[in-house]
């Protein structure tokens, strides 16, 4: 039962901020935007350059909820197919979603050295 909550909470926190602000896609859309091509994506307050913090502490709790549902679904009982797939996905978006926490984190200040 404790394990079926946890399973809730972390999808819950990694998607409620993706659903309102889509930080993930809106930072990969601005690295992929070429001078010709027209918005698709909204700009939102954590894309504005006076909230980095709020950003990376949003980035953070995304982190956290997909490494959190990476725990849970290889502590679960799945089929092997099922399981690696499952895992596989969810590797791939813990990956990018911690380069862009990343590149967020340590470009805070500006480009500069």
């Amino acid at each position: 039962m404790k394990q079926k909550i946890w399973l809730y909470i972390f999808p819950g926190m990694f998607l409620v901020p993706e659903i309102l602000w889509s930080p993930l896609w809106n930072i990969i859309d601005s690295f992929l935007q070429n001078s010709n091509n027209i918005e698709i994506f909204r700009p939102n307050f954590l894309t504005d350059i006076d909230n980095y913090n709020s950003l990376l502490v949003v980035l953070t709790i995304q982190v956290i909820g997909v490494l959190g549902v990476l725990i849970l679904i290889y502590k679960t009982k799945l089929k092997i197919l099922l399981k690696s797939l499952l895992f596989l996905i969810l590797l791939l978006l813990f990956i990018v979603s911690g380069l862009i926490l990343y590149t967020a984190f340590y470009m805070r200040h500006g480009i500069g050295f």
